[in-house]
């Protein structure tokens, strides 16, 4: 409706810490004395259809954290009309000379576009404008999917928000990205999310972005820092941040896959009794979708589908999927295992349940979708990012697992040889994916795509279409 315009406009913005993909950066600690604002995110907080969250960096001089909000009517927006909104700010956790500003905007409009912007009024101390959307009350919608844009120098924080741009353009219609974690390689270090974010900030100022949090930024705050969700109230952050919000007729639930107890690896017992009265409850409100967010997920096909925390008699595969079935969610996606592979729809018993397809064309190209499948469907978008993982050989998990899967290849960088520092894993930098995924009332459509650097001009191409019809 609206998203090729946010394109354009994105392309005619930068924030001053930014000369576009790839240009120079700072942080406001690099230039203790300067205003500048960096870093915006844009989130979900509270009801999708009404409210919005922010969260932007500043340094220490800008005192003031102010949100001014203005319903887009125009191709410039007019602020002298803008709703106004305080927020809150703290110091860094891990860039003592940054203040980390939050706001929320109230009130809004369902399906309508804002213009806003962020930093301190007092000063006249604005990031450049941005383009945010809310959610509908009902209706098609389209999100774009991605995982581990996990990078260890600049160069490859460049390529991620390459992936991004890219994604965005090829899915104009897309009103949000979710990030299934691992968004850089140390979330401690605060410099990485001056590469991600800063050089993605064209893209992140016009969408809405979902994280999870990986296990790559578990430590110190340094997840929720970044971001301004609605978590359950007393739940713990330290590690990362779980929470859920509806959108249309989906309700969407995200996972943080750092924490441990004794009865589950990977999740407190706390969040997982979570989880249940969440999705019970949305489901009784009318939700027609539930849709998860984990990054250490349980069905995947590269190194982590061993690992013990996956596979162990306490692990994700044996405990949470189970689960996940039980609670009858319908879609799964994950991260950490850098590679491309979706499942058949899986049980509570942990087997492939009798499928039942129908197909349609779509430019010319076949879409089979499983009808009212008995279980819950699980997609790893392989790497936005840099690193790359092959296929996992090892015999344990046999034939039986494998045939769980309806695409489990081999990792399509592989052709590119080893990773001259890791003979372990495929090169590194050389392909990238995301998917589009649309949905429509009762269909839920997924097209995944792929990014060869070495071929078709390095623009996005099909590897993979298909889909779920709950009849």
């Amino acid at each position: 409706m609206h998203k090729i315009t946010k394109q354009v406009i994105s392309t005619a913005l930068a924030l001053s810490i930014v000369g576009g993909v790839g240009g120079n950066l700072y942080s406001a600690a690099e230039k203790p004395n300067s205003t500048t604002v960096s870093k915006v995110t844009i989130s979900f907080n509270g009801n999708a259809k009404s409210s919005k969250g922010f969260t932007w960096y500043t340094s220490l001089t800008s005192k003031n954290t102010d949100l001014q909000v203005v319903k887009k009517t125009g191709k410039k927006p007019n602020f002298k009309k803008a709703m106004t909104f305080k927020g809150t700010k703290t110091i860094s956790s891990n860039s003592k000379k940054e203040y980390v500003h939050k706001a929320k905007a109230t009130g809004l409009k369902a399906d309508t576009e804002y213009y806003f912007r962020v930093g301190d009024a007092s000063k006249s101390s604005w990031s450049e404008v941005g383009i945010f959307e809310t959610a509908p009350s009902k209706g098609a919608f389209t999100f774009i999917d991605l995982a581990d844009t996990q990078a260890k120098t600049e160069e490859e924080a460049i390529l991620s928000a390459e992936t991004i741009s890219k994604a965005m353009d090829k899915v104009p219609n897309a009103e949000f990205i979710v990030h299934n974690g691992d968004l850089l390689d140390d979330g401690v270090k605060e410099e990485q999310w001056d590469w991600l974010l800063g050089h993605s900030q064209k893209s992140l100022l016009n969408t809405t972005l979902v994280p999870s949090a990986g296990n790559h930024e578990d430590e110190n705050y340094a997840f929720i820092d970044h971001f301004n969700l609605d978590t359950p109230k007393k739940s713990a952050t330290k590690t990362g941040a779980y929470y859920s919000y509806n959108y249309s007729n989906a309700h969407f639930v995200v996972l943080n896959s750092n924490e441990d107890s004794e009865k589950y690896a990977n999740f407190s017992e706390k969040q997982v009794e979570w989880l249940k009265k969440d999705v019970k409850a949305a489901k009784a409100k009318g939700a027609k979708w539930i849709i998860v967010n984990i990054h250490k997920g349980p069905y995947t096909t590269s190194n982590h589908a061993t690992d013990d925390d996956i596979m162990g008699p306490n692990g994700v595969r044996n405990q949470i999927a189970p689960l996940m079935a039980k609670l009858d969610i319908d879609f799964v996606l994950q991260g950490h295992d850098h590679i491309y592979a979706r499942t058949k729809p899986i049980n509570s018993k942990g087997t492939v349940s009798k499928i039942q397809k129908i197909s349609e064309t779509k430019k010319g190209q076949k879409i089979e979708y499983t009808v009212n499948p008995d279980g819950s469907i699980y997609l790893i978008p392989a790497t936005a990012g840099p690193k790359v993982y092959y296929k996992n050989q090892d015999p344990v998990l046999g034939n039986a697992f494998y045939k769980m899967f309806e695409v489990a290849d081999e990792n399509h960088a592989a052709i590119y040889g080893p990773d001259p520092d890791n003979n372990d894993r495929p090169a590194r930098s050389q392909i990238q994916n995301f998917v589009g995924i649309t949905i429509d009332k009762n269909k839920l459509t997924a097209v995944s795509y792929e990014i060869d650097q070495n071929k078709n001009k390095a623009k996005p191409y099909i590897i993979d279409q298909f889909g779920i019809i709950k009849k």
